[in-house]
């Protein structure tokens, strides 16, 4: 899936949740992805800033929901991941025996996961978080390799409720 159909696949409460994780906890990420989507609309970034937080929230997912914007919505949900729920990055490496730093940060991803290493991942996210978190996650770490990987694509469409539909 596109960044901008996972985008509405997850639905409004995990998008709003990413949104306010943006403005809170990634104010100067979210003032970046402002300033990068307002010239398109022929607007000033302080425009878009001077609105109420649902306001703005509500104008930057009207953006990124647009195929042309899909290298932000991507960089949104990375931030997010990686940032904002980093417990859920080294939980699916462990489980998959991905070597990390501690922190979730990989060096070199493998070109193989195991069947049983893919499955357990994945039953680990779906113990710990709520599907369609889990379902972004998985995703998205699809994403870093063209093609994805055969055992977790396996693992992932095992499970109905890892289903997102845009």
């Amino acid at each position: 899936m596109r960044p901008n159909q996972l985008l509405q696949a997850i639905g409004a409460e995990l998008r709003m949740q990413i949104m306010t994780y943006m403005q809170t906890d990634q104010r100067a990420a979210y003032k970046a992805v402002i300033d990068s989507l307002a010239p398109a609309k022929r607007l000033r970034p302080a425009f878009i800033l001077e609105k109420s937080r649902a306001k703005q929230a509500e104008w930057v997912l009207e953006q990124i929901n647009t195929k042309s914007n899909e290298d932000v919505t991507a960089q949104i949900f990375q931030i997010w991941l990686l940032k904002g729920q980093p417990q859920m990055l080294i939980n699916f490496l462990d489980a998959a025996e991905i070597a990390h730093d501690g922190k979730g940060e990989v060096t070199e991803l493998p070109e193989v996961i195991a069947d049983d290493k893919a499955e357990a991942a994945v039953t680990a996210l779906l113990a710990a978080y709520p599907a369609k978190q889990a379902a972004l996650y998985l995703y998205m770490f699809q994403q870093q390799r063209e093609g994805g990987w055969i055992s977790l694509t396996k693992a992932i469409e095992a499970r109905p409720e890892l289903k997102l539909e845009a």
